[in-house]
């Protein structure tokens, strides 16, 4: 059977060659830079050999866990690490996962089972949720989409699904969104829930790490009119810090909270996932998710690499490495708005534009593939930058953009640069454009 042709807008990794020299990493999802930490390293080292060698252990080790987590695959460690991960997501249990994609799989391809169930999504949702609703046994006229994070069209979907026969609504959102890097209304969304008593799923994968009660300042700040010297605020010892979104709102807690997914693979530096929930949710997703029934449970290493990645994230450490990722978020939008802003000065039809994101997630619209490639290219190839096109029809047509991510390893003098150059590259398009526009009307 022939292989279908790949789309336009898939990129294959693996055809780019490797660097030769070090190339700026403002692509990853490593925000706190614990992946590349060599201390970091060192402490979850330091910790897997303690468990190696203490004596006591009836089962040493292995390298892989040889079996799912039903069968030879479960252990101690792993499970209290989900009683704290319970405690520190502030819900009564959790689940671990082999990895955010398998959790939200397991959630919505095992949970709609009832002819009358109904799914509400927003319109931006992560492709593993999209996928984990094509594996369930619920109808697709009963998947319903609402506006990115648009609360009043929410609504409307809500007041149609609840005028029609309904067992239950589930509605499906994400703390921030990993290409425009906005963040969701979740206050607004699980108030609004509580109206309509359905419950929602928040999937916090970029939101880990990145948010917690210690910088609410970051999340509600004035994303295009940032003051970078107001923002302090006082940190009890108690506190604890980058536990997402929700935590930062002080929403854990709220009524329609069903669940909430913690992915390690970005801010974390690690591999798996969470689902924090009620004890009824977890113990049916134990026996009916398949992603987690018939999968090789994460390994030692594994289970003590998120361990530490949590006491680094909510310590000190993180404290200090979230600062620096928000003042770089704020000098790469200045640099950002004000080029635009000259560039739109200098060729009125520009129509470059940097998206709302008060997130370390960036996004500069580059209209069309062609054009958001090149600039990709110049940047990797003129300053060793390494960034990606994100195109249509991943994103919408029109709405191809390049996609920046800051982090805690990057520093000021590569932003700085960063920024020129995209500026240099934006200029150039630009410039090549009104020169083929006026050579097609000689």
């Amino acid at each position: 059977m022939p292989l279908p042709k790949p789309k336009q807008s898939d990129v294959d990794k693996m055809e780019q060659k490797i660097p030769t020299q070090p190339i700026i990493d403002f692509a990853s999802n490593d925000y706190l830079g614990l992946a590349r930490c060599k201390n970091q390293h060192a402490l979850v080292q330091s910790a897997y050999n303690n468990i190696c060698s203490n004596t006591n252990v009836q089962h040493q080790p292995t390298l892989g866990s040889a079996g799912s987590r039903l069968l030879s695959g479960d252990s101690k460690l792993a499970r209290s690490l989900e009683l704290q991960l319970a405690n520190i997501h502030n819900r009564q249990a959790s689940l671990l996962f082999n990895s955010g994609y398998d959790a939200n799989l397991s959630i919505l391809s095992s949970l709609p089972y009832n002819e009358d169930d109904c799914i509400v999504m927003d319109e931006l949702v992560h492709n593993s949720l999209v996928m984990g609703i094509r594996m369930s046994r619920l109808n697709k006229k009963r998947v319903v989409m609402f506006k990115h994070n648009d609360v009043n069209d929410l609504k409307r979907v809500l007041e149609k699904v609840a005028s029609r026969p309904v067992s239950s609504t589930l509605v499906v959102v994400e703390s921030v969104y990993s290409m425009d890097g906005d963040v969701a209304p979740l206050k607004e969304i699980l108030e609004l829930a509580k109206e309509y008593n359905v419950g929602v799923m928040v999937d916090e994968a970029h939101g880990l790490g990145v948010y917690g009660k210690t910088n609410l300042h970051d999340l509600k700040s004035n994303i295009n009119n940032v003051d970078c010297n107001d923002h302090t605020t006082n940190i009890e010892e108690t506190t604890r810090g980058g536990t997402g979104v929700l935590a930062a709102l002080n929403l854990e807690h709220h009524s329609s909270l069903f669940c909430s997914i913690h992915t390690f693979g970005k801010a974390a530096g690690c591999h798996g996932a969470v689902v924090a929930g009620s004890n009824t949710l977890i113990s049916y997703l134990v026996n009916y998710a398949r992603p987690f029934v018939y999968s090789t449970a994460l390994p030692t290493h594994s289970l003590v690499t998120i361990q530490q990645s949590y006491e680094s994230m909510m310590g000190n450490v993180g404290e200090d490495r979230r600062k620096k990722v928000f003042q770089l978020v704020r000098l790469f939008r200045e640099k950002m708005l004000d080029g635009i802003d000259i560039l739109k000065q200098e060729y009125s039809n520009s129509d470059f534009e940097l998206l709302p994101s008060p997130s370390p997630i960036q996004a500069i619209v580059v209209p069309g593939n062609e054009q958001c490639i090149s600039v990709c290219q110049y940047l990797r190839n003129t300053g060793n930058l390494d960034v990606y096109p994100i195109r249509s029809p991943t994103v919408t047509k029109g709405k191809e953009r390049i996609r920046i991510i800051l982090h805690s390893h990057n520093t000021e003098n590569e932003v700085n640069e960063l920024t020129t150059m995209i500026i240099q590259s934006l200029r150039k398009l630009m410039s090549n454009t009104n020169d083929k526009k006026l050579i097609s009307k000689l």
